[in-house]
């Protein structure tokens, strides 16, 4: 038989224990990325499907997560069916569906109810490594992550770990996106306007300058009928400034696309089930990479 005391202590470490966990800041686990040469600042994640291990790109502009055809081959994905949506320029995507997949990494699990089939590398320079295909946010739906460019990490936050981000960042105004028939999943954040709050993507998948579409160019200061890229400056809702060099598109079917030359300087944090985010500036900058690139 226990002893009284000693059962009175051990119930008092079962109690205390979760709450030290808590106080601890922790995150639920951090997952290293690694970057792509083929796209600046692309960063990509292992992971496995069915036992099989690929490498990923990790993008929150893609709203779907997919496998490359030959990579859904070897997994025994059975294929069929459509997923049909728009790039941001409008034109139409269609690639097959694949069902009831998950992506392992690092050892936890992340449900992919229907994924797509698609090949990434036909845009890709040639010999570069392969991409196995893309995780985007969907598999992170109802999750609360952290992506920091510079540090080439994807935070999967706790409750006290998100508690944390949210009293050292500053909290910006975003819509989450679900397209595809719901099955996509992206982000959009508030833009300051001289007429009101524009919405443009945070994607992570696009390395170039940001891209604003021609009607919004006007309340931005910025020049259309030029494809080069020109200075800009712009706000977010929340106050943190937009800097650098934009690109006016004249087909965009959203307000803008902001990508990884402003994410490389903050550690962006998203909360999926309550529709929140917050920036934080980088601790450190990402080497080798210039925010002021004229591409």
């Amino acid at each position: 038989m226990i002893p009284r005391l000693l059962l009175t202590t051990l119930c008092l470490c079962s109690l205390i224990t979760p709450a030290l966990a808590l106080t601890r800041n922790e995150p639920l686990a951090v997952f290293h990325l690694e970057p792509h040469p083929g796209g600046t600042a692309m960063m990509t994640v292992r992971a496995s499907v069915r036992g099989h291990e690929g490498r990923f790109m990790f993008d929150t502009g893609g709203g779907i997560s997919y496998l490359s055809p030959s990579f859904a081959q070897k997994v025994g994905c059975k294929a069929w069916g459509q997923i049909s949506g728009f790039t941001l320029t409008g034109q139409r995507l269609d690639m097959p569906r694949c069902d009831g997949l998950a992506f392992d990494v690092q050892g936890r699990t992340f449900n992919a109810p229907i994924a797509g089939v698609f090949d990434i590398m036909k845009f890709m320079p040639p010999n570069v490594p392969v991409l196995d295909g893309s995780i985007g946010l969907d598999v992170f739906a109802g999750r609360a992550i952290t992506l920091s460019l510079a540090e080439r990490t994807l935070t999967l936050e706790s409750r006290a770990s998100l508690a944390a981000r949210m009293k050292r960042g500053r909290e910006v105004r975003i819509r989450l996106v679900r397209e595809a028939e719901g099955v996509a999943l992206t982000v959009v954040v508030g833009v300051v306007t001289s007429e009101g709050t524009a919405w443009m993507e945070i994607d992570s998948g696009n390395g170039g300058a940001n891209v604003i579409a021609k009607h919004l160019a006007p309340l931005l200061n910025v020049k259309t009928g030029t494809k080069e890229p020109q200075p800009a400056n712009f706000s977010l809702v929340g106050g943190i400034p937009v800097t650098g060099n934009v690109r006016v598109n004249e087909t965009l079917i959203m307000d803008g696309n902001i990508g990884t030359r402003f994410l490389v300087s903050w550690d962006l944090t998203l909360d999926l089930e309550k529709s929140r985010a917050w920036l934080a500036p980088a601790r450190q900058p990402l080497a080798g990479f210039k925010t002021n690139s004229e591409d």
